[in-house]
């Protein structure tokens, strides 16, 4: 059974923050391939704040038992997915951005 809960995890005050988020994305793809790619399985990124270093790390609930040493140390605690305006889909397939909810009018 699975939650329905993303995982949220800070990335701050790192010089190359891009470089950091290749190698996270790396180690996710690692784990992920070790537990047989799971459906709905990925990672989102979204920046900070202009002006501020430091990215957001998403990790879907299909993620979460595949990934759970990259959430202990990001830290990573329960939230809603990301803004689908804001994310970047770090690893994962196309098809996971309908995972994020649509913004309506």
């Amino acid at each position: 059974m699975m939650s329905g809960l993303w995982y949220r995890g800070l990335l701050s005050d790192e010089r190359n923050v891009a470089g950091h988020i290749a190698a996270i994305g790396e180690q996710f793809a690692t784990a992920l391939e070790a537990a047989s790619w799971p459906d709905g399985a990925c990672l989102f990124v979204t920046t900070l704040d202009a002006g501020t270093e430091g990215a957001e790390l998403f990790f879907s609930p299909a993620s979460v038992s595949a990934v759970p040493h990259l959430i202990v140390l990001y830290k990573a605690e329960p939230s809603p997915p990301p803004e689908r305006a804001s994310a970047t889909l770090i690893v994962g397939k196309q098809a996971d951005w309908d995972l994020l909810p649509r913004q309506t009018h």
